[in-house]
């Protein structure tokens, strides 16, 4: 999913949040199942 649900990014933020979302779809959905959330590591 690419869509920001209620809000507004910049175009440039809005892509670097979903290149950085690409890298850890399973990771980002397992913590939110659980609610039991962890820092992923940054862009490099």
């Amino acid at each position: 999913m690419r869509e920001i649900v209620k809000g507004y990014l910049p175009n440039q933020t809005q892509k670097l949040v979903i290149e950085w979302a690409t890298l850890y779809p399973k990771k980002m959905l397992d913590m939110w199942n659980s609610q039991e959330f962890s820092k992923l590591p940054p862009l490099k």
